[in-house]
């Protein structure tokens, strides 16, 4: 687990809903999709963290690169 959940504090991270799209954002990087999404808690639903993730077309799907987890 990231540090930054760690250091967030006793949460559980939990699927995201389809709302959190509303507040998530992504550009195209020409060959990615560099994204920003809010996760969600189990605890307090929207949480303050980001999860900051690249997107890839893989073969007949996607592979996801994790740049950081954190509090903006």
């Amino acid at each position: 687990m990231p540090a930054a959940v760690d250091d967030y504090g006793d949460v559980t991270l939990v699927p995201l809903p389809e709302e959190s799209w509303d507040t998530s954002v992504s550009l195209w990087h020409g060959d990615r999709w560099s994204c920003l999404v809010d996760l969600w808690t189990e605890q307090e639903g929207r949480s303050d963290l980001v999860l900051d993730v690249d997107v890839f077309e893989h073969g007949p799907g996607h592979r996801f690169v994790v740049q950081l987890v954190y509090v903006p």
